[in-house]
């Protein structure tokens, strides 16, 4: 979301001054790659750039395509192939044994304006988007590469194809896209085939932070840098203000007892307890374990852990396997972290694992793809 945040900082600057822009979207690839489907990178007719596709390996190639989009006004499929032996692709040599499809779209397309005003949406919204971009439609009935449908998960579709049936198809498709990350389908409409591009944009991950010692300042500043939504809560006025965690989205000031007031835990979110109060510690854990949260860490030892749930079973309250399952403590990736700032990164790590379901360990003894 971090990088969807910053093209839409830049595309009110450029909206605002009126100027051109190219919207460049990874739509498809095969094997080995930088960036999966969804990656996004704008390009302004000043040169200005905000997002990453490739690192340095396609943009170069890209910034002179978006400066042909921006000047024609048209929208093009770009395709790179790495996968020749020789890998020599516009002569570029990428090295990276993939091919890549990206649609190059020009603000100067309605759609494209639309699709910020929906990117800008997504970053304040409260359930996934599921968004649909044509990506070649062979010139069938006017549809043309970029035209879109949007399902808001709310019940409420709306998109710039004017085809009413084929609309009502893609709008069904989205419904059963809304637990998958990106997908792309051809779907028959009279005179051939459409390729769509199917991506769900889910709102920025919520974080509580239960805490706002000198140690969850590096952790909410991690957290912040990633795009995700930071709430801090402590039961000391001294510590529970915005002037001493500037960077948190919200700051609260509650005993664990009075959480319910304040706080309204969905299952996307992701809690961090670092109090250093055993019983303030003991509470939210009991809180937290009967929450919705799927992530729920816990700074300390695996005595203070053994403690805390003894105590826990002695006021009646044993944590079920699923509860259990879901509670990380010590919290963090093994680094041998010793800072806080090394602490954090360590946490940080840990919850994005745990999101996309993996081990948390080296990439060379992974077997198989990293995607």
């Amino acid at each position: 979301m971090k990088e969807l945040a910053d093209i839409v900082t830049v595309y009110k600057e450029l909206n605002r001054t009126g100027k051109s822009f190219a919207l460049a979207t990874v739509v498809g690839v095969t094997g080995s790659t930088y960036r999966r489907p969804g990656a996004r990178m704008l390009f302004s007719e000043e040169g200005r750039q905000a997002g990453l596709i490739n690192a340095a390996c396609l943009e170069s190639d890209l910034s002179e395509r978006a400066r042909k989009v921006i000047a024609s006004g048209k929208s093009e499929l770009i395709a790179y192939d790495t996968t020749s032996p020789e890998d020599i692709v516009f002569g570029l040599g990428l090295g990276c044994n993939g091919t890549v499809e990206i649609l190059m779209e020009s603000s100067q397309s309605p759609s494209v304006t639309e699709k910020m005003e929906i990117f800008k949406r997504s970053l304040s919204a409260d359930c996934p988007i599921v968004l649909a971009t044509v990506v070649d439609a062979n010139a069938i009935n006017g549809l043309q590469p970029g035209d879109y449908v949007v399902d808001d998960s709310r019940g409420s579709v709306n998109g710039s194809i004017g085809n009413a049936g084929f609309s009502g198809t893609i709008a069904s498709e989205c419904r059963s896209f809304k637990e998958i990350p990106f997908a792309q389908k051809s779907l028959p409409l009279a005179g051939g085939q459409v390729r769509v591009f199917f991506e769900t944009l889910s709102p920025p991950l919520p974080l509580v932070v239960f805490g706002a010692g000198p140690d969850a300042i590096p952790l909410v500043a991690s957290a912040k840098s990633l795009g995700w939504n930071v709430t801090v809560v402590d039961h000391r006025p001294a510590f529970a203000t915005k002037s001493n965690v500037r960077s948190a989205d919200a700051v609260v000031l509650s005993e664990p007892e009075r959480l319910a007031d304040h706080l309204k835990l969905s299952p996307r979110h992701v809690a961090v307890i670092m109090t250093h109060n055993f019983d303030k510690d003991r509470k939210l854990l009991k809180y937290l374990l009967s929450s919705e949260v799927r992530y729920v860490g816990l700074l300390g030892p695996k005595t203070k852990l053994q403690t805390l749930l003894q105590n826990l079973e002695a006021d009646g309250f044993v944590p079920t396997e699923l509860q259990l399952a879901k509670l990380y403590a010590p919290i963090g990736l093994d680094i041998g972290a010793e800072t806080p700032e090394e602490i954090a990164y360590s946490i940080i790590a840990e919850i994005k694992a745990v999101l996309q379901g993996r081990s948390g360990g080296f990439l060379k003894d992974r077997k198989g793809a990293i995607h």
